[in-house]
């Protein structure tokens, strides 16, 4: 049987163990980004997209035939898994390595016409 100090230092070093592995998942999760697809929408099978350029999508995306598909998981050239909705909060690169959306907190910035 081990003696009692020996218990009580396991003990306090795995407290400190689990509050460093949360404090990293969290840390990973709020700097993590998304990754985002322009897709065809005239072209899928089973659930999956074709990928195509992101100069298809850089009107806006989601109108019309091309549209930005986020998340998902690729396999030759069609993406599968993934959402049409934006996440919001998150930086959004797409696949060819261009930033769509920086995210982060705050509010809407913008200019109104008049």
């Amino acid at each position: 049987m081990p003696p009692q100090n020996a218990r009580r230092r396991m003990r306090s070093g795995a407290v400190r163990l689990s509050a460093v592995g949360a404090l990293s998942l969290t840390l990973a999760a709020c700097s993590s980004g998304t990754s985002a697809s322009c897709v065809d929408g005239q072209n899928s099978r089973g659930g999956s997209h074709r990928v195509v350029g992101d100069r298809n999508c850089d009107n806006g995306g989601s109108y019309g035939r091309y549209y930005w598909y986020y998340g998902g998981r690729y396999h030759g050239g069609y993406i599968s898994r993934g959402s049409t909705i934006r996440p919001r909060g998150s930086k959004i690169t797409s696949r060819g390595g261009r930033v769509i959306s920086r995210g982060g907190f705050g509010g809407h910035s913008g200019s109104r016409g008049g």
